[in-house]
């Protein structure tokens, strides 16, 4: 019983493990695509085309390196929040852009 509560929780780092700034921009496109993935009409293809496969050949990851590095990062709340700060920063400008563009278009 001393010995089960003797582990010092810490967390191992995967030996594949995406890094830090690459993760950033991996979420950031999954999120963007999971947002287009629902527009009506949607093409068939979409998935195939710009689903996941899409995100693992671009940044040369697998499934299982990402699920693996969002588990280490996750176990670690300030870098967590870091990256998803970023990410929403990030998709805060593109908003920007697109409204000012919007506006540009009515005049």
């Amino acid at each position: 019983m001393i010995l089960s509560c003797s582990s010092t929780g810490a967390v191992e780092k995967p030996d594949n493990l995406i890094k830090e700034s690459v993760m950033e921009r991996v979420l950031y496109d999954i999120m963007v695509l999971d947002a287009m993935s629902t527009f009506k009409p949607k093409n068939p293809d979409f998935e195939a085309v710009y689903g996941k496969p899409y995100i693992y050949k671009k940044y040369g990851i697998d499934s299982l390196q990402l699920v693996e590095s969002d588990n280490y990062y996750a176990k670690f709340p300030r870098i967590y929040s870091r990256l998803y700060s970023n990410i929403l920063k990030s998709m805060d400008k593109v908003k920007d852009s697109l409204t000012e563009l919007g506006k540009l278009q009515k005049k």
